[in-house]
């Protein structure tokens, strides 16, 4: 298959993905009109067709794709198709729609401006990959970021790859690590590797480890399994507000007051180093109502910021 046609049904995927997400119950008629009123500014979108048959197979293989991973159902009593509100795979492919939608287009390079900033490790991407799909030890030089850490060779077992904040990290277990500690999924940042090579020992997946479940309440890469999610309380200004509206800290994320005086929502979530530090990033417009142990932290931490601003 042509390159530009590979890219076509791609677009196409995500195109009918993303208008049944975004209006539940679409009919069949409604979303071929979609599709011809819009998919066809995309580039490559000529090469494939929009029948009625072949939107009805996108949606059949879209179903019984492994890696998908979307469920889109079949109302018969409101007549359109629609996506159960549950489904967490979606919130993990936003982004992918954000970018494949702006590379759809071409000679965009004066118009589409991205960061130019590129997270260093990336290069062992494909080993890695590799390395988790066929279940094979890998063995690292690791370097900590901490003063004098000196580097360290570990045999590790790799189970996915996690992005936080234009950072790539590796999640895997020490395959040198003996008991409970056998079985502790631990965070690798990509940028700390120095070195990888993938080892000639197999090893066998620990099927019990959900990772959905493990970042269920995590605000970015830290885990910490001994933490429990906490109730959270947060009061921002209006104007602070409509940015948490528009891109929620968390998935727990409930509005409790929105109006001209505050913007007031509620998280379970556990309080980690990482979540410590993006409410210090919108400190100017934030006040925490819950728990009075979070509000502490933050007052501390600004404390002692100031001492070191005023030496």
């Amino acid at each position: 298959m042509a390159k530009n046609k590979k890219i076509g049904f791609l677009q196409r995927w995500m195109f009918i993905i993303d208008k049944i997400n975004s209006y539940p119950y679409i009919n069949k008629e409604e979303l071929i009109a979609a599709i011809e009123n819009e998919f066809s500014t995309y580039d490559g979108a000529e090469s494939v067709g929009i029948k009625s048959r072949t939107i009805e197979r996108d949606i059949y293989e879209i179903r019984n794709s492994s890696y998908m991973d979307i469920s889109i159902e079949y109302c018969r009593e409101r007549n359109g198709y629609y996506i159960p509100r549950n489904e967490k795979s979606l919130s993990k492919l936003d982004r992918l729609f954000e970018l494949s939608s702006l590379l759809s287009f071409s000679s965009l390079k004066d118009i589409v401006f991205c960061e130019n900033r590129k997270s260093r490790g990336l290069e062992h991407r494909f080993s890695l990959i590799s390395a988790i799909r066929n279940e094979v030890e890998i063995s690292v030089e690791y370097r900590k970021y901490t003063p004098s850490s000196p580097k360290e060779v570990r045999r590790l077992r790799p189970y996915a790859l996690k992005e936080f904040k234009n950072r790539w990290y590796l999640l895997a277990m020490d395959a040198n690590a003996c008991g409970a500690a056998a079985d502790n999924l631990k965070t690798w940042g990509l940028d700390r590797i120095e070195r990888l090579t993938l080892t000639n020992r197999k090893f066998k997946r620990n099927t019990h480890i959900n990772l959905n479940y493990e970042f269920e309440h995590c605000f970015g890469i830290y885990r910490n399994n001994d933490l429990k999610p906490e109730r959270v309380v947060l009061s921002f200004s209006p104007l602070s507000g409509k940015y948490t509206d528009s891109c929620p800290l968390h998935e727990s994320q409930r509005t409790l007051v929105h109006d001209e005086n505050e913007f007031r929502v509620e998280l379970m979530i556990k309080i980690t180093p990482d979540f410590i530090t993006e409410l210090l990033s919108q400190s100017r417009g934030l006040r925490v109502i819950e728990p009075a142990s979070l509000r502490e932290s933050l007052i501390e931490i600004h404390r002692q910021a100031i001492q070191m601003l005023v030496q």
